[in-house]
């Protein structure tokens, strides 16, 4: 038997064919949620929810109930999404890759609350490196957000857009508005910095 299978490999390769294993299908990477950030979304939605974990590069859908999110951003290790309106309760997370999803139960708490009643801000990342740019987007289109700066040698600013110049800190301060939020509450300014690394 060994000699018939030498003889096989033998003429296989003088006539120029490879006998090798076939090689086995990588196994498909699966994300996995390890922490989520702002666990209690209001019920309007419009806020950015991020998810900590590994191979989140890989999902193409975030859902939230029967609902289907926006992402914002998303690599290996982390997942921006904005949060669709919702009743409150808790609901589940599908994250949709390839053919398949995984579903992480009972992940958020949609929960109306007045202390809680603030304009969200955009998704903020707290590092940069330099040349990258990063989109100040509102969680909702009709929100009015205005972003500008006191470093404008670490960082510039156009539009919604901040873009790093050189290693530092940049400043931001946003000024964002909802105008369909109670009026005690529909506008917030905050300070925010980015390292630029």
């Amino acid at each position: 038997m060994r000699k018939l299978i030498a003889t096989v490999a033998m003429i296989a390769s003088v006539l120029g064919f490879s006998i090798a294993a076939a090689p086995a299908n990588a196994a498909t990477a699966v994300p996995s949620v390890l922490q989520v950030n702002n666990k209690k979304p209001l019920p309007a939605g419009g806020q950015n929810i991020t998810l900590f974990g590994t191979n989140l590069n890989v999902v193409t859908t975030v859902v939230i109930d029967k609902t289907t999110a926006t992402v914002v951003s998303k690599s290996a290790t982390a997942l921006t999404f904005i949060s669709p309106a919702h009743a409150e309760g808790l609901v589940a997370i599908s994250l949709k890759y390839g053919t398949k999803t995984k579903v992480v139960k009972d992940a958020l708490l949609y929960k109306a609350s007045l202390n809680r009643v603030l304009a969200p801000l955009p998704y903020i990342p707290e590092t940069l490196k330099v040349g990258r740019t990063v989109s100040m987007l509102p969680g909702n289109a009709t929100w009015k957000v205005v972003v500008t700066t006191d470093t404008p040698t670490i960082c510039s600013i156009t539009g919604l857009e901040v873009k790093a110049l050189r290693k530092g800190e940049c400043a931001l301060s946003l000024d964002v508005e909802v105008p369909t939020m109670d009026t005690t509450y529909r506008s917030r300014q905050a300070l925010y910095f980015i390292t630029v690394n």
